[in-house]
């Protein structure tokens, strides 16, 4: 309890303080920034930048919401880098089982992606949403003309050239200006790229021959995230069992609202029990830590038991 106080009290003594980040950083094991970022890594910062950034912003609708937001996570980065040591230039992304580095911001690199991408830079400033690091992203990943934007296939994939375009601009993003800029130039791509694509924000695929197609559990579980599972957090919070890797579970798992408790047999029960310990206990080397997610736990299973009617006597050994 004491190293998640000091977690809270540097988030909000730093002014990033956000409940979601909180929960995020304390379920991948963080509660003292200054000794635990030296050894998080950038698979680690990915997780956060998805689940705390990409997903939230399909709930912040407020421009200025988002602006605060991007804020607090660059800051966040910014502490995180120096203490691991881990330069965002060195960043790797994996294409087709090769390694490809991030775009470098150089005289020479921005040269080269003119001379490769001089259809689509007269289409950007056509369409005003011209902007040199967009340019170098899109040449660097095959995207060259007006055509090759339809080959941002997924919001991941979109996702992944902003973030991008972001790292390349850092310097320039520390002015509200520059971001206000660079925020509106990427919306007005954004609306050019779903316009040729027809890809949703919701990520929702559409088919006239199977409305109803399976989307991959992942796919499921990240919209389920966004979009339903509002009730559920609100609820968790309400009752003080509010744990992320509980509510992942639960929401994987259909449970989106206390009401579905009742329906929540023994041993489906005792699946998500063990599985959110199991995920827990792997970034939890701090004993008080663990103690608090098992009396977390504790309490969960009481509120279930009261809903489900299903008593602790009636567990066949």
């Amino acid at each position: 309890m004491a190293a998640e106080a000091n977690l809270k009290t540097w988030m909000r003594k730093e002014n990033i303080y956000d409940n979601d980040l909180y929960d995020i950083l304390t379920s991948q094991g963080v509660s003292n920034p200054s000794e635990d970022f030296a050894d998080y890594t950038q698979k680690q910062w990915d997780v956060l930048w998805r689940k705390g950034m990409v997903e939230r912003a399909k709930e912040l609708k407020d421009q200025k919401a988002k602006l605060n937001m991007e804020k607090k996570m660059t800051k966040l980065e910014k502490y995180w880098r120096k203490q691991s040591g881990i330069k965002s230039t060195s960043i790797k992304k994996k294409k087709d089982k090769a390694e490809k580095k991030e775009p470098e911001n150089s005289k020479k690199a921005q040269n080269d992606a003119l001379a490769k991408a001089a259809e689509l830079k007269k289409y950007l400033q056509k369409n005003d949403c011209f902007m040199m690091d967009l340019v170098m992203v899109c040449a660097e990943t095959g995207i060259n003309t007006e055509a090759d934007i339809e080959n941002i296939d997924s919001n991941d994939a979109f996702d992944e050239i902003y973030r991008q375009v972001r790292v390349l601009r850092a310097q320039e993003l520390k002015d509200n200006d520059a971001r206000m800029r660079m925020e509106k130039t990427m919306t007005k791509f954004e609306k050019l790229w779903r316009s040729k694509t027809g890809i949703k924000k919701t990520s929702v695929q559409k088919s006239k021959k199977k409305k109803d197609a399976k989307k991959d559990p992942k796919t499921q579980k990240n919209e389920a995230m966004a979009t339903g599972g509002a009730e559920l957090k609100k609820w968790m919070r309400k009752s003080e069992i509010w744990e992320m890797q509980l509510y992942e579970e639960l929401m994987s798992n259909g449970i989106s609202g206390p009401d579905a408790l009742k329906d929540v047999s023994q041993d489906d029960f005792d699946t998500i029990v063990r599985k959110v310990r199991v995920e827990k206990f792997k970034d939890l080397k701090d004993q008080a830590a663990r103690q608090r997610v098992d009396k977390l736990l504790v309490k969960f299973e009481k509120i279930w038991r009261k809903s489900s009617g299903i008593k602790s006597t009636s567990i066949k050994k």
